[in-house]
């Protein structure tokens, strides 16, 4: 039997402007429930890179996270990202970014995946967006990117995947990740990719799984 958005959005809402993919779908669920289930104090947020072309090399972005979270921040994370075109942006990457923040706070994880992912040869722009932003700035104006070149603490950029609450509002603001359209038609299918975090990714995590595997016996 084909999967559905039914029967693969385990009752969570979804973006209702798009026609979704339930394969896409179910890949983000599972991201995020993959995080909160193996990371300590999960958080997801929102990154957005413009590219030069849709020849961009989306293994970099793993290979560059892993030195800057992984390595530098010992920290575990996850993601799940989407290739669109626009008008005014041209090729860009929507990435929906999961890490566990036991041992740093949010905003300094954020920063340093976003600089790191900055740096990246074809990447012209790196920004992290808001939970909210102003209805008024377009993705396809010149504004979108300079309204978000830099992070504002006084925003809200994360969901606590740990609270039920935020976990269901987070499902349904990257089920958009999971639409078949994209903002013009590329030549190209949508190209979508995925990471799963596990426990042992995060010194954080280890000790979770030391603390549960004993709790056990």
């Amino acid at each position: 039997m084909p999967k559905t958005l039914k029967s693969v959005s385990k009752g969570y809402s979804h973006n209702l402007n798009y026609s979704l993919s339930p394969r896409r779908f179910e890949s983000i669920i599972k991201v995020l429930e993959n995080s909160r289930d193996n990371l300590s104090k999960a958080h997801v947020a929102h990154v957005v890179l413009q590219v030069d072309d849709e020849k961009f090399n989306k293994s970099l972005i793993n290979e560059v996270l892993k030195q800057a979270l992984e390595k530098k921040l010992e920290t575990g994370y996850g993601y799940y990202i989407a290739m669109e075109k626009s008008e005014y942006s041209g090729f860009h990457i929507h990435i929906m970014l999961t890490f566990s923040t036991g041992l740093r706070r949010s905003f300094t994880i954020l920063n340093e995946a976003r600089n790191s992912l900055y740096a990246l040869d074809g990447v012209k722009t790196a920004i992290a967006l808001p939970r909210w932003k102003k209805r008024s700035v377009s993705i396809d104006t010149e504004d979108y990117y300079t309204a978000f070149k830099i992070i504002n603490s006084d925003s809200k950029y994360f969901h606590d995947l740990n609270i039920p609450s935020e976990f269901a509002d987070a499902v349904q603001r990257y089920s958009y990740l999971a639409k078949n359209e994209t903002k013009e038609e590329m030549e190209i299918s949508r190209l979508t990719q995925s990471k799963y975090p596990k426990a042992y990714k995060t010194k954080v995590g280890q000790k979770r799984r030391k603390i549960k595997e004993i709790s056990n016996v």
